[in-house]
């Protein structure tokens, strides 16, 4: 087998806890599902191309405003879910290392990156008081590598030391 990284269902998204089902959000992801779609046909486009116009603040098509609001329905909705109902995402065109986006605002960001965070901290600290996370019986620490000696032009690879 090779070893690249590569994405397993159970071992990766199954491990993230479920937010309760939302009517709310099944609604408007629906609603935007219909709204792409609709645009993706009318417009002749890809998902890609689509996305472009959702980015320049130069476009006002009334199919591209609404996906934008589609967009807003769907975080307040997420949100919602988190019990984060009073936070404002300021939801505009900002600048991005992407360049320009209409996303949330940074400090909408950083404060939902924080608040995951807090949560994450939270849920793992359940999990420690119900035994999940114990160290597993059996196998010790593996010893550090030793050097084997290489030269200063030879490469090294990950986690080698000099010697």
């Amino acid at each position: 087998m090779k070893t690249d990284i590569r994405y397993t269902l159970g071992s990766c998204f199954a491990t993230f806890p479920r937010m309760p089902r939302s009517a709310a959000l099944e609604k408007i992801g629906t609603e935007y599902y219909e709204q792409r779609d609709k645009a993706l046909s009318l417009y002749g486009v890809g998902v890609t191309k689509l996305y472009n116009k959702f980015f320049d603040p130069e476009d006002r098509a009334p199919l591209i405003d609404g996906l934008r609001s589609c967009h807003q329905e769907m975080d307040r909705a997420v949100a919602a879910i988190y019990g984060w109902s009073d936070l404002d995402m300021g939801h505009s065109f900002h600048e991005t290392k992407h360049g320009t986006r209409f996303t949330i605002s940074d400090a909408a960001r950083r404060e939902i990156l924080a608040r995951l965070l807090k949560l994450n901290h939270e849920r793992h600290a359940e999990e420690m008081a119900q035994g999940l996370h114990g160290k597993a019986k059996g196998k010790s620490p593996k010893a550090p590598r030793k050097s084997r000696g290489k030269t200063a032009s030879e490469p090294r690879l990950f986690g080698e030391e000099d010697g």
